[in-house]
């Protein structure tokens, strides 16, 4: 019985342990299950605050990262803003005064290209109405030649003279200027004496043409007085060998050997009297060609007018050609002392600093500290010497942006 009891009360502690650990193991399973969801939350919500920290850390890079780069740009900006208005400042002081002189110098030049223009214009008009006034005069050189024929006709110094009068006066006429476009009997080495010497320009070279002048009246009076036809022939004869005379006597004297600063090959004969030479090249056609080769240009108050034009051309050319190279030399000066303004004022920056070195160096030593001069000056002061009225003892504050100097 004893041993029935036992192993109904062992059975029954059995049962209840069993019971107990079912129990148990179940409550064991659910904190299991428990915990296994609370894991799975809390991975969950591990995962969504790691993505909702990677965003708002993103978020706030852009954010930090557009608000650095706006006021960058903004302080970026403003710099270059002062920047700009400084140099500009600078700039102007330095290109106004340039801009001014180049601004002047190109009003000049445009100013002196007018004028050339104008004067060119002026000239070519002037040689038109030359023109017209020689042809006109032409009509009249018959009648010129029979009132002078009675002082002209068997003096040749006074026809000698009359010549050369005559084509000064034709000189004048036209505005050329003695001792300068042309010269009056100037002498050469040999001592012989051309009536008259044109001078040229051949850009900033001059070069002179040699003219002579020559009047045949003597026999040209006879024929045109001469009552038979044979008193015309004869006197138109000699003439035409007055005319040759005077070539062969040109031709002779070799002026453009004389001289290094030939315009041409050839001289100048001058006759005056137009109907003079007419009447000789129409009894002797190959008159002209024949002094031509031999260096001699025969030329009359008509003919010659051309080669006095184009000698006041090469002057006036050559006056505009100087004066384009004294603006240039005085534009090439301007530069050179904006240059040299420039090198000065560099130096005497270094020099004001090097002063203004100096001077911070001296409001240093003038401190009261240490064995200054204001420290031994307040030491006296304390020993009862006094400041006169009005005076103080005062250190001077050092020139801002520059170095102390000890």
């Amino acid at each position: 019985m004893i041993i029935i009891a036992a192993a109904a009360a062992a059975t029954a502690g059995l049962c209840a342990w069993l019971i107990t650990r079912s129990v148990y193991l179940s409550r064991i399973s659910a904190l299991e299950n428990m915990h296994q969801k609370e894991m799975e939350s809390t991975e969950k919500l591990a995962a969504q605050a790691q993505d909702n920290y990677e965003r708002a850390l993103k978020e706030m890079k852009e954010t930090v990262t557009a608000s650095v780069a706006a006021e960058t740009q903004k302080l970026l900006k403003e710099r270059e803003a002062e920047l700009s208005k400084g140099n500009q400042t600078n700039m102007e002081g330095i290109l106004k005064p340039l801009k001014e002189s180049i601004e002047s110098m190109q009003k000049a030049m445009k100013d002196n290209e007018t004028s050339h223009v104008e004067t060119t214009a002026k000239l070519s008009k002037q040689l038109e109405q030359a023109v017209k006034e020689m042809t006109e005069k032409t009509s009249d050189v018959g009648k010129k030649a029979d009132t002078l024929s009675e002082a002209l006709t068997g003096r040749p110094k006074v026809q000698g003279c009359f010549g050369e009068n005559f084509l000064n006066d034709i000189l004048v006429r036209e505005g050329l200027k003695e001792g300068e476009q042309y010269t009056r009997e100037a002498a050469n080495a040999d001592k012989s004496r051309p009536d008259f010497v044109f001078h040229f320009k051949d850009g900033m070279d001059e070069k002179d043409l040699i003219v002579d002048s020559k009047v045949s009246l003597t026999a040209y009076v006879e024929f045109m007085n001469a009552d038979s036809e044979e008193e015309r022939s004869t006197a138109l004869d000699r003439h035409v060998k007055s005319v040759r005379k005077h070539i062969d006597e040109l031709s002779g004297k070799e002026y453009t050997k004389k001289t290094s600063k030939s315009f041409a090959d050839y001289v100048l004969m001058f006759m005056p009297m137009e109907m003079a030479y007419r009447t000789a090249l129409t009894a002797d056609p190959m008159l002209w060609q024949d002094a031509y080769r031999k260096n001699v240009l025969i030329v009359t108050e008509q003919t010659i007018i051309p080669f006095l034009k184009i000698m006041n051309l090469t002057w006036n050319k050559y006056r505009h050609d100087t004066r384009i190279q004294e603006i240039t030399v005085a534009a090439q000066n301007m530069v050179d002392r904006v240059a040299d303004f420039y090198t000065q004022y560099i130096e005497l920056g270094k020099k004001i600093s090097a002063v203004g070195a100096a001077y911070n160096s001296g409001v240093t030593k003038l401190r009261p500290e240490g064995r200054s001069i204001t420290t031994s000056a307040t030491q006296v002061i304390e020993l009862g010497a006094k400041l006169s009225k009005g005076k103080e003892l005062k250190v001077p504050e050092p020139i801002a942006g520059i170095e102390d100097v000890r």
